[in-house]
């Protein structure tokens, strides 16, 4: 009889939902990029437009993998945990990108929920990519 393995769920659930997150963020972006949805945002708060102004496109990719490779995981797929290890680290890089830019600029990005993605994804990447490693034996 083989044993049944326990995938993780938690991280599933999470990568899914910041596939969402990414998804939205990147139309949002677009949107907003190419002036068809006006948010009438404070003048002072510039540090949104970094947010919005580059990778509309990449984060509806990522954002789109990331949904994949949650729901592969959930079956314990090897393809999808080497999937989530390449989604991860890169929500990792941008989300720090993100977050210095917000930082450097300044302005009230605290104010606007999406400014929460960056560092979310940022620390879900870190600490979900190195979950996936110390548990990868799961998935041999």
């Amino acid at each position: 009889m083989s044993e049944k393995k326990d995938s993780n769920e938690l991280l599933n659930i999470i990568l899914m939902i910041l596939g969402a997150l990414f998804v939205l963020w990147g139309i949002l972006s677009a949107l907003i990029k190419y002036d068809v949805l006006d948010l009438a945002l404070p003048s002072e708060l510039t540090a949104l437009d970094v947010i919005f102004g580059a990778g509309w496109l990449v984060n509806i990719v990522l954002g789109f993998w990331a949904l994949v490779s949650g729901i592969g995981m959930f079956k314990e797929e090897e393809w999808a945990m080497g999937q989530a290890l390449v989604v991860l680290s890169i929500m990792a890089v941008s989300g720090i990108d993100a977050m210095l830019s917000m930082f450097n600029i300044g302005g009230e990005w605290y104010t606007q929920w999406i400014s929460y993605i960056p560092i979310v994804s940022a620390v879900v990447g870190v600490l979900g990519f190195l979950w996936l490693l110390f548990t990868r034996k799961r998935y041999d």
